[in-house]
């Protein structure tokens, strides 16, 4: 027999008395394809304000925004009654939008914007895989570390079908948006201070009538901050084998490390990967926001010095880039390769660059350096940009040949 704690027994009630006073400002958000009127997608979604103004995730809305000839919008209140959608505005770096319906429903979701703490039990609703309106229980864990973008770590299971919708405090006053990750125990909500920005454009400013160009604007503004910041910044350097290389550019970043050493190998090779974990989903098939760097330091141990060069050369590649699904997003790379002096030593240079076809000043970015004139030894180094402008690949590669540097 299972007997509850006197706190979660409380949990419980709050969980109960939270959905019954609730659950009518949750609707489901459905993607309506209008050749077969049947729903293509489907999330959650949570009134704002008065006048109708409803929540959800951009990816939620997604199709609909990139193809609005194909798909419409639609939502189900509590009751099973379906109406239509206007979106209003949408926040893709946040991954949030804002539509406006004809409510019945007067009342809507307050915000929580003041700080919460460690461990304090949070409450998330939305309608999971189509079952119906639910309500989960959680835990807040702080904001996600080593990240681009404030994400709350949620310790609930937010199932798909639960995007969009709103995770809650014991109140009832909205902390953050649903990011549902499919069944796991940890799960993302986006801040409510982000949705509460976008709130205030969409009541200031109305609809947005061009979507395109504010993704565009998003993710141009975007990568200028981040970037911005990273090249302005001074880089630390530390000592990777015999090179001296910048380390832990961003607090974003996450480094892991890994040693080559078998003895079928005939060489030793070291390597160091840094990366963000963050990406912006723009549709099914193009995803963008990441970035990385890579060390790897390669030293014969029973190789002549014609296979080590072979050896090199193997591995002086482009790392496929796996943000791009289909050739109506992005255009073929080009390439441009050379030789240039570094530290005292040769090395061999390849850039790579494509352009996006919708998101106009936005590349895909690609740089592999690697020694040349060593017979028994070389450093590899490389580093891709997914979703940056011109200038700043340009100031991203001229800073790493600048800070490149072989120690002895």
């Amino acid at each position: 027999m299972l007997v509850l704690s006197s706190s979660a027994i409380m949990a419980r009630e709050d969980a109960s008395n939270l959905f019954s006073d609730l659950k009518q400002q949750v609707y489901q958000i459905r993607v309506i394809d209008l050749a077969s009127d049947d729903k293509s997608a489907i999330g959650s979604g949570f009134l704002v304000s008065g006048n109708g103004l409803i929540a959800t995730n951009f990816h939620v809305v997604s199709s609909y925004v990139h193809e609005p000839d194909k798909y419409r919008l639609e939502y189900v209140n509590h009751l099973g009654v379906t109406g239509a959608i206007e979106l209003q505005n949408i926040d893709v770096v946040h991954d949030l939008a804002i539509g406006k319906i004809v409510a019945e429903e007067s009342k809507y979701f307050n915000f929580n914007l003041s700080e919460i703490s460690q461990g304090d039990r949070l409450y998330s609703m939305g309608n999971p895989l189509d079952l119906g309106m639910t309500i989960i229980e959680g835990i807040y864990n702080g904001l996600v570390k080593k990240s681009r973008y404030k994400k709350i770590l949620f310790s609930g299971s937010l199932n798909s079908g639960m995007s969009g919708g709103p995770a809650l405090d014991a109140e009832g006053r909205v902390i953050g948006v649903n990011v549902s990750k499919g069944s796991e125990q940890l799960s993302f909500l986006v801040p409510i201070e982000h949705l509460n920005v976008l709130l205030s454009l969409v009541i200031k400013n109305g609809r947005v009538d061009d979507f395109e160009l504010a993704i565009t604007e998003a993710l141009l503004s975007d990568q200028q901050s981040f970037y911005g910041e990273l090249l302005e910044k001074k880089w630390n350097k530390e000592i990777f084998m015999e090179a001296l290389l910048p380390t832990q550019l961003s607090e974003a970043l996450e480094c892991w490390g890994h040693t080559e050493d078998k003895d079928e190998y005939l060489y030793k090779g070291v390597h160091q990967h840094c990366r963000s974990s963050d990406t912006i989903y723009l549709s099914d098939t193009l995803s963008t926001g990441a970035f990385s760097y890579s060390y790897e330091w390669n030293e014969s141990r029973q190789l002549n010095s014609f296979q080590f060069y072979h050896l090199m050369e193997r591995r002086f590649d482009h790392r496929g880039l796996n943000n791009v699904y289909s050739k109506e997003d992005a255009t073929n790379f080009s390439c441009h390769t050379d030789f240039v002096a570094l530290s005292q030593h040769e090395w061999k240079v390849s850039s790579c660059l494509r352009a996006y076809k919708k998101y106009r000043g936005l590349y895909d970015a690609s740089l592999v350096v690697a020694s040349v004139d060593t017979n028994d030894k070389g450093l590899i180094v490389r580093v891709m940009a997914v979703g940056i402008s011109q200038d700043k690949v340009r100031a991203l590669v001229r800073k790493f040949l600048e800070v490149i540097e072989w120690s002895r």
